[in-house]
């Protein structure tokens, strides 16, 4: 289930932001988790430019980045829903 950036948050705003002195941290604007996001870029598939991949590591958003179709946002649902198995 894809989940809502919160609402006071602008949608066509990135899902994480740099934060601290000097924009040495990022932030995932989803859960407010910072420094606990993995990024990786690769070349990209079309040929030039590279392709990006980011994850928060506490709410599972994701973000992607490529030449061709620019920025595709996946926030998780936050806060995230209780498992129906548990009492």
């Amino acid at each position: 289930m894809t989940g809502q950036l919160p609402p006071d948050t602008d949608p066509d705003e990135p899902t994480f932001a740099v934060c601290g002195p000097d924009g040495a941290s990022i932030r995932c604007r989803v859960c407010g988790a910072v420094d606990q996001v993995v990024s990786d870029e690769v070349p990209s598939m079309a040929g030039y430019g590279e392709d990006t991949y980011t994850r928060c590591t506490r709410c599972g958003s994701v973000e992607t980045t490529d030449p061709i179709f620019g920025r595709r946002p996946r926030p998780a649902t936050w806060p995230p829903h209780p498992d129906h198995d548990q009492p």
